[in-house]
């Protein structure tokens, strides 16, 4: 019969037939110590009581020297008094079998924390032990079609560069494409929008630089722009934010060119010195000269 009881973290015994031999890196015990202070001890390591009252772990060395890590001076473990020869196998099982949320899962649940239950980025990186850059990650997976997100979760899916560039796109314009795309693999009467690659059959796959590529939209920034929000407005530019640009840097972009453009061409228009030119550039970027003019370059006196 187990019993759920408070004891000191340091006076656990470690198991001396622990399935996992391979001590854990110091900035795994501190991060797992940095989460355990955020949330507290999530899951209680189980213990067997010997026959002189002391506690041996079964499963949760890492945690118990994580708990430890954190000064906690008390936690609760999970006590059984049994030994029924199961306490190897329950021990590997646990490491071997446990396996971490998908992305998708992640996206889900940090939604629901933050729409639901009002918590912050600062307080979601903290307790989850990831990054604002991973956060914003995940936030980017509320703009993939529904079987995209699917072919993640299976581990199929596209890659961090392939994800941005697919986001960029409309969940209509993905639809349309992922339809295109499986128009010969669904039954009659079924939408092709909605297929979901096949998790039994390795060989239903996607070509994920292909499907990109067709989706693939031109971004300007903002950091490249001249003019400013009352320009913007004028001229029907929205921005977006890049959720995968430096946090030190404007990443706010737009993929309407001709809205960039025009807003662009009424700065200079207003800034330009009076007497000079504003001359085009081809398709390389570089400035094609104005009839009657002449470039010069360093060698001409």
């Amino acid at each position: 019969m187990d019993e759920l009881r408070l004891v000191d973290p340091n006076t656990l015994i470690a198991n001396p037939n622990n399935p996992r031999q391979t001590k854990p890196g110091q900035a795994s015990i501190r991060q797992l110590a940095l989460n355990i202070r955020a949330v507290g001890l999530v899951h209680p390591p189980r213990v067997r009581e010997l026959g002189d009252g002391s506690l041996m772990i079964i499963a949760g060395h890492r945690r118990t020297e994580a708990a430890i890590y954190a000064g906690l001076t008390e936690i609760q473990v999970h006590v059984t008094k049994v030994d029924n020869g199961l306490e190897d196998l329950a021990a590997a099982s646990e490491n071997m079998i446990r396996e971490g949320m998908t992305e998708p899962d992640q996206w889900r649940a940090v939604t629901r924390m933050r729409e639901e239950l009002g918590y912050t980025d600062q307080q979601l990186c903290v307790a989850l032990m990831v990054t604002p850059a991973y956060l914003k990650g995940l936030t980017l997976l509320a703009k993939l079609h529904p079987p995209i997100l699917h072919a993640i979760e299976i581990g199929r899916g596209p890659d961090l560069k392939e994800r941005r560039t697919l986001a960029l796109s409309s969940l209509e314009d993905q639809a349309a494409a992922w339809a295109e795309m499986f128009a010969e693999s669904v039954e009659e009467g079924e939408d092709p929008a909605g297929y979901r690659l096949n998790a039994e059959d390795p060989d239903d796959t996607v070509n994920w630089r292909d499907f990109t590529w067709h989706l693939r939209q031109e971004e300007w920034y903002a950091r490249d722009a001249r003019f400013d929000d009352a320009l913007a407005q004028k001229h029907g530019v929205v921005w977006t934010e890049d959720l995968f640009g430096q946090g030190s840097e404007d990443n706010r972009y737009v993929t309407d060119a001709t809205a960039f453009r025009a807003a662009q061409e009424d700065w200079i228009a207003e800034h330009r010195p009076e007497g000079t030119l504003a001359i085009e550039t081809d398709e390389y970027g570089y400035p094609l000269r104005p009839q009657g003019y002449n470039f010069v370059t360093n060698w001409m006196g």
